[in-house]
């Protein structure tokens, strides 16, 4: 009966000393470059004393956000000085604090902390900040060649966007009318075996909650094209053997020329003997 009643008394003071620290709304979204409020509060019958404190951290955080001491000392961590205030009565158990100008390095999970030395232990709470970004606009590309038969990649990215962007896309022909495409969603649409039916106009559009933006491009598919340099040796080919061709003429016709000279020579040499006896001849007569 005794050790019962020694249970009741240490239930009983115990709970009335229970320190008690709550996040109202565990999970908080905001557009970057507002302002944002955390809100979070404490129970306790016991009066804090100016070597308590409260303590805000960022959860994987080196460093507390900022901490304050209930004899009024506040501390910032670095890169939280001027940007971080206490909103409410702390010493009415609101320790909600306010983050000015939040960017994409205040996401993350934040605890807040009471430490009572007369009330130990230190007691916490978490919540969630999302800082929401809309999407910048997508970059569009093309992976591969644009040739009859080929497997083309069109891609598409937002460098920026709080939640992570979906994407989803859209294909015309070049009548500008909506065409089937083999999938509609990610950052990458695969064409395969295309042809001039692939040609037309592709829209990839990036959102989240916070905005939309879209890119598009155009695919224009072609014959294969022939390497540079075999068309270089065709052509050289050509050339080469018009050359030769020419050269083989002009040397027949050369060699053909200097024969035909060389016969009326020989014949003319032949002719004049003859032509000589017959003038020897009628000087003979006359005399």
């Amino acid at each position: 009966m005794k050790g019962l009643g020694l249970f009741v008394f240490s239930a009983i003071l115990v709970s009335a000393h229970a320190l008690t620290v709550e996040a109202p709304t565990r999970e908080i979204r905001v557009a970057r470059g507002k302002n944002v409020t955390l809100r979070c509060n404490f129970k306790s019958n016991s009066v804090p004393y100016g070597g308590d404190l409260v303590v805000w951290k960022k959860i994987n955080s080196k460093v507390d956000a900022v901490t304050r001491y209930f004899d009024g000392l506040v501390q910032y961590g670095e890169g939280y000085d001027h940007r971080i205030q206490f909103s409410g009565d702390v010493d009415s158990g609101d320790i909600s604090i306010t983050i000015t100008a939040v960017t994409m390095d205040d996401n993350g999970t934040y605890a807040c902390s009471v430490r009572l030395r007369e009330d130990p232990p230190r007691e916490s709470a978490l919540l969630d900040l999302f800082v929401l970004v809309a999407p910048s606009k997508p970059e569009c590309n093309i992976l591969g060649k644009a040739e009859y038969g080929q497997t083309i990649n069109l891609t598409c990215v937002s460098h920026e966007g709080s939640p992570t962007p979906t994407y989803t896309w859209k294909g015309f022909n070049v009548q500008n009318e909506p065409r089937v495409l083999p999938q509609t969603q990610g950052q990458q649409i695969t064409l395969k075996n295309i042809s001039a039916d692939t040609s037309g106009f592709y829209i990839c559009t990036s959102t989240n909650v916070v905005g939309t933006e879209f890119c598009n491009m155009t695919v224009s598919v072609v014959p294969p094209s022939m390497n540079i340099g075999l068309y270089a040796g065709i052509i050289g080919g050509v050339v080469a053997a018009i050359v030769v061709i020419g050269i083989i003429s002009y040397c027949c016709c050369c060699r053909e020329s200097k024969n035909t000279d060389y016969e009326m020579t020989e014949q003319q040499d032949r002719n004049e003997p003859s032509t000589r006896h017959d003038t020897r001849g009628e000087d003979v007569e006359n005399a």
